[in-house]
């Protein structure tokens, strides 16, 4: 059956008879533009079925992605799951209204598409006034997930989703340019602590205040969850394209802004020679006024959007979903936008550029003959550095490595490490440079120590952990990486390889001997396991067969 066209109308709070017309159309089963605080919502009513395939079609959006139900009132929430964890409560009490959704096991009353059968639902109850008053006049829980067609940037004006959605709903609230600008915080709180499955305003370090206020500390175990195989995503952008302009995106720097100005310089001379222009920047206003001095006869070769303060990730977040909007509906053949550091709002500001750079460029994803390979440590100066360079050795040892039954296809490896603990750019001890030259042949002398984050997680084919703790806890933080993630231990004990011990001292403080302890600990763990790894990867080496 044909989706229904629709006029569609862009109303006001103020226009009285249009904005009841709207709510009366929640109501009914039709599917409503809705303005929130962070971006604006497809909204229906959440307990019809009907009216959530609707939602589906209008956005072209999988019914495997889960949708966010939003309320007027803290008081609807017990109506809607069936149990509210301690945890819980304290996020519904601190942060709602406001730009978090809760997951709790969800109640009958929510139809199993809206939660795209999962038993848990996510909750928002957001602080925007004309959302509160919508939801409240339509009379009815709201499901919504962002008002973009399916993999472009979310919109966080009324004219974006008059763009998208033009002829596809019946109408549009206007509510003006949304105040945070990114989705909210999506938190997974039906267990014993908060688990994050997609950054946003509200951060791990103001659940963790919260929680601490109210007299729950933190768990010495955290229950981490279980992500099943051909399971929906647990929320929504876990899974499918998201937040890309057709154009491409690519992020310049790493976060210190210490020579942005000659990223942005060699940015725009390269793309102008290369002829790919007009050229995108999403840039803060100090530079953009040093690009346009330096190129003020080339100016017709580029496209700005300003966000303002250079340094404000604030100010970025809030505009990076216009910017790239615009700058994309201006034909923008290349869009260049800056890293900020992974902290606070900044890990959700990268969370949705990184999106938006890789997703429009699949040629960025590794190709099934390399893989990516981290070993995860405490501190990333001792223990993690070894074993990165321990495989190098082993890998360059079995060369030349080519794939299972195509000897003309080359298998490559690209080795790393990080650390739980670790801060950026701390040198690696003098003992572990030194084993890794003497006894491995590798040269580490270069390289820092790098703190974990989600998305070098996310980049990585198998992660192995020195320890069974830093496993544990890479699960339960990281969610969604769970799959990849092992000790040295559990991997010895899924291949049935024993009298090998899996957990790994840390010979921090130690003499050379202990180093070269740990090292040769390390290998031997290593030389036993490659071989499966190998094999399961359908890699062949020179020296075995699979």
């Amino acid at each position: 059956m044909a989706m229904e066209h629709w006029d569609t109308k862009l109303v006001t709070i103020e226009d009285e008879a249009g904005f009841a017309a709207a709510a009366r159309a929640l109501y009914e089963g039709q599917v409503v533009g809705m303005p929130t605080e962070t971006v604006y919502g497809l909204g229906c009513n959440a307990k019809d079925p009907k009216a959530v395939a609707k939602v589906f079609e209008a956005k072209g959006r999988p019914s495997d992605n889960p949708l966010i139900v939003h309320v007027a009132s803290k008081d609807t929430i017990p109506t809607l799951v069936e149990e509210i964890t301690p945890v819980a409560k304290v996020l519904i009490d601190a942060f709602m209204p406001g730009p978090i959704t809760v997951i709790m096991k969800k109640a009958p009353v929510i139809p199993d598409c809206v939660s795209a059968g999962l038993d848990t639902v996510g909750i928002r109850f957001p602080i925007h006034p004309v959302a509160q008053k919508l939801i409240e006049a339509s009379g009815v829980p709201v499901a919504a997930p962002s008002a973009n067609l399916s993999g472009s940037p979310s919109p966080t004006r009324a004219e974006h989703v008059m763009k998208d959605m033009m002829g596809r709903i019946p109408y549009v609230v206007e509510g003006g340019e949304c105040q945070v600008g990114l989705e909210s915080t999506v938190v997974d709180a039906t267990g014993n602590w908060p688990q994050i499955l997609r950054p946003g305003a509200i951060t791990i370090e103001q659940m963790e205040e919260a929680l601490k206020n109210a007299g729950i500390e933190k768990p010495e175990t955290i229950r981490a969850l279980e992500q099943k195989a051909g399971e929906a995503p647990r929320a929504p952008g876990m899974k499918y394209r998201h937040y890309a302009p057709s154009c491409e995106v690519k992020i310049l720097g790493s976060g210190d802004f210490d020579n942005y100005e000659e990223y942005y310089k060699e940015a725009v001379e390269r793309e102008i020679l290369d002829e790919k222009t007009p050229v995108g920047l999403f840039v803060g206003t100090r530079i953009a006024h040093e690009v346009k001095t330096l190129f003020a006869d080339q100016l017709d070769h580029i496209l700005f959007y300003e966000y303002g303060d250079d340094f404000d990730v604030e100010q970025a977040a809030h505009h990076l979903f216009d910017g790239l909007r615009e700058l994309d509906e201006k034909k923008a053949t290349i869009l260049f936008a800056p890293a900020f550091p992974e902290e606070g709002l900044g890990i959700a500001y990268m969370n949705r550029l990184k999106k938006a750079a890789s997703e429009n460029r699949p040629t960025a994803e590794p190709a099934p003959s390399k893989r990516r390979v981290l070993f995860v440590c405490s501190g990333n100066t001792c223990r993690s550095p070894l074993a990165e360079a321990i495989l190098r050795a082993l890998w360059k040892e079995g060369e030349p490595h080519t794939m299972l039954g195509r000897p003309d296809v080359k298998a490559e490896l690209e080795v790393t490490s990080a650390g739980v603990t670790a801060s950026e750019d701390r040198e690696y001890t003098r003992f572990s440079v030194e084993i890794a030259e003497y006894e491995y042949d590798q040269d580490i002398s270069n390289e820092w120590s790098t703190p974990v984050t989600e998305y070098r997680l996310d980049d990585q084919d198998l992660i192995l952990c020195v320890t069974s703790d830093h496993s544990h806890y890479l699960r339960t933080k990281y969610p969604r990486s769970c799959e990849k993630v092992f000790s040295f231990q559990e991997i010895l004990e899924d291949n049935f390889i024993e009298g090998i011990s899996g957990e790994v001292l840390d010979p921090y403080g130690g003499d050379y001997i202990t180093y070269q302890k740990t090292a040769s600990q390390i290998e031997a763990i290593l030389r036993a396991v490659l071989p499966e790894i190998l094999k399961k990867w359908e890699f062949v080496s020179a020296n075995n067969d699979g």
